[in-house]
This record gives C-alpha cells, structure tokens and sequence, in this order.
C-alpha cells in the first residue's frame, strides 16, 4: 500500500508539472523560459543522473549483464519497428512531425513511473535489473536516437560523419562515457540515500515536466486524427508488451523479468520532450503523446498490478 501512495504521489507530480507549464504557457517570456528549461535539462541535469545511475548499480551474480542489456533493448526496438512501419510512407506527415513521434514512443518511463511498482510487487532487490534497463535505454536513445533527432530535425542530409560526432559529443552521451569511467575507476558507489541527489532527482524530472506542459496543447475536435492515438497506443504499449512477453519467456529469475516487463509498457519518458526541443522536433505532438499515454497508462495500471501479484504467487 505505500508503493501505491508514493505511485500516486509521482503521478500527481506528473500532472502537477505539466499544469505549471501548462500556466507558464500565458506568461510573456514562455518561449525564453523553455529554452533555458530546455539547456538545463539536456546539458545539465540529464548527464549528472546517467553518471548517478551508473555508479548506484549493483554487482548482479549468477544474471549475465549484457544479457539484460539485450532484452531491455526490445521493447523499444519494437516500439520503434510498430510505429516506422505506420508513419514511413505518409507524406502529409512532416519529418519534425515524424521524428517526434517515433522517439517519444520509442523510449518509455523507465525510471519515475515503474519503480514504485517494481519495489511494490518484487521489492527493492528488483531494482538491480531495472537500472541495468535504464542503462540499456539511456544508450540506445543516446546513439540511435540522438541519430534519428538528428536526421528528422535537420533541414537537409547530414553526412554519417558529422552524424557520429554529433551523437558523441552530445551531453547525456558523455555522461554516460564519464559514468562508465568512474565506474571502472571508482566502483559502484551508493548515492540513493544522499537527500541533495534526490532531491537532484525530483527537479530534474520536474523540469522536463514543465516543458511537457509548456508545450501541451488539448486538441481540438477536428485535431485528433494529427495526434493518431491510436497509433501511438499501438506503438509504444504494443511494442512493449511484445518485448515484455519475449522476456517471459527468457531463462531468467522472477525478480529480473518483472521489472523489465513493468518498464517495457510503461508510458513515453517525459525527458522525451528535452530532446524534442534540443533537436528542432515537433514538441507539441511530443507533449500531447505524454501526457495522454500517461493517462492511458493510469488507466490500465489495476490490471497490470493484478496480474503481476498473481503471477508471482504462482511462481
């Protein structure tokens, strides 16, 4: 029951973010506002957590690491295949249009949403496996994703070359580069209790919430074929529920497969929105993806929880 309270208390946090964009909205400097909410977010904020994450891993015995990474990579991949294949041949789809689709339903909330669940239904040890996920997420959205955001939001074709450097020396890259270092160097360090990081943590993910809701706009009747709800139902949960299945049935203990499966169909990253805005995507369709797939989410959750528990019982 308090895993519940504090998955209210984030979800109220969720909406709570995006009205104060949402009111940000109707102030005179909103679009200043949003770029320095954009900076700090991308260029400050997001690579100091991938270096936290990093070094609060765990040593996992008896479970393969790159075996994980694998699997916590198909969701996504699925995610993106479902909506590609929807989207490629539509040509009144503009390519910031497309570009903002196909990573905001590519990368899902693998952190702020699910831990409350995977800590209710398997207990803090099944955040071992849920960080080496986020770490498997953090690298594709910062290679393949950076690349896509890149290719959509450019005005013309850009060379592989400057491509690749580009996803290098992009800020939530290099910290996962120094990350990695440190990790070598200095071992996993535990940083979870320290209350400046969490409270770190918290800003963080408000700010990227305050830039949904800058950028939310409810859309109007005539509208909502532009934002496809359907299509983006059908991408990001359908292609994570395939991916949660595959992982199922992979050789591994209960206490890694339901985190992955928890984090496969959970709703679209608010970061999300960070890197619609840094790579010139549209980020109104990415803020209208948000916050109704979130709610989708909300809705389908006592569904989820019950069959995790029961199939945990049975286990």
């Amino acid at each position: 029951m308090r895993y519940l309270i504090e998955l209210a208390i984030r979800v109220a946090t969720i909406y709570g973010g995006i009205t104060a964009g949402f009111i940000l909205q109707r102030c005179p400097n909103a679009d200043k506002a949003g770029k320095w909410l954009t900076f700090a977010g991308v260029n400050i904020f997001t690579p100091i957590l991938l270096v936290v994450v990093m070094l609060n891993i765990d040593e996992i015995h008896a479970i393969d690491w790159s075996y994980i990474l694998l699997l916590a990579t198909l969701p996504c991949i699925f995610s993106l295949l479902l909506d590609w294949m929807s989207i490629r041949t539509r040509t009144d789809i503009s390519n910031q249009e497309k570009g903002a689709e196909i990573i905001t339903l590519t990368f899902m909330n693998a952190l702020f949403y699910p831990f409350p669940l995977i800590i209710g239904v398997v207990g803090t040890d099944g955040l071992l496996a849920a960080s080496i996920f986020i770490i498997a997420q953090a690298t594709l959205r910062n290679s393949l994703g950076v690349a896509l955001s890149i290719h959509f939001g450019s005005d013309g074709g850009k060379s592989v070359w400057k491509i690749a450097r580009e996803v290098l020396l992009f800020p939530p890259t290099l910290g996962i580069l120094l990350g990695l270092i440190l990790r070598v160097t200095v071992g996993n360090v535990h940083t979870s209790d320290i209350v400046v990081l969490s409270i770190f943590r918290d800003i963080t993910m408000f700010t990227m919430l305050t830039l949904v809701g800058l950028s939310f706009r409810f859309p109007k009747r005539g509208e909502w074929r532009e934002v496809a709800l359907g299509r983006g139902i059908a991408a990001r949960f359908g292609g994570g529920a395939i991916g949660a299945i595959i992982i199922s049935l992979m050789p591994l203990p209960l206490i890694a497969k339901i985190p992955l499966i928890i984090q496969s169909i959970s709703p679209p990253a608010v970061s999300n929105i960070a890197y619609a805005r840094y790579f010139h995507l549209n980020d109104k369709i990415t803020s209208t993806y948000i916050t109704l797939l979130t709610l989708a989410a909300l809705l389908f959750l006592p569904i989820e929880l019950a069959i995790l528990l029961w199939w945990k019982s049975i286990a």
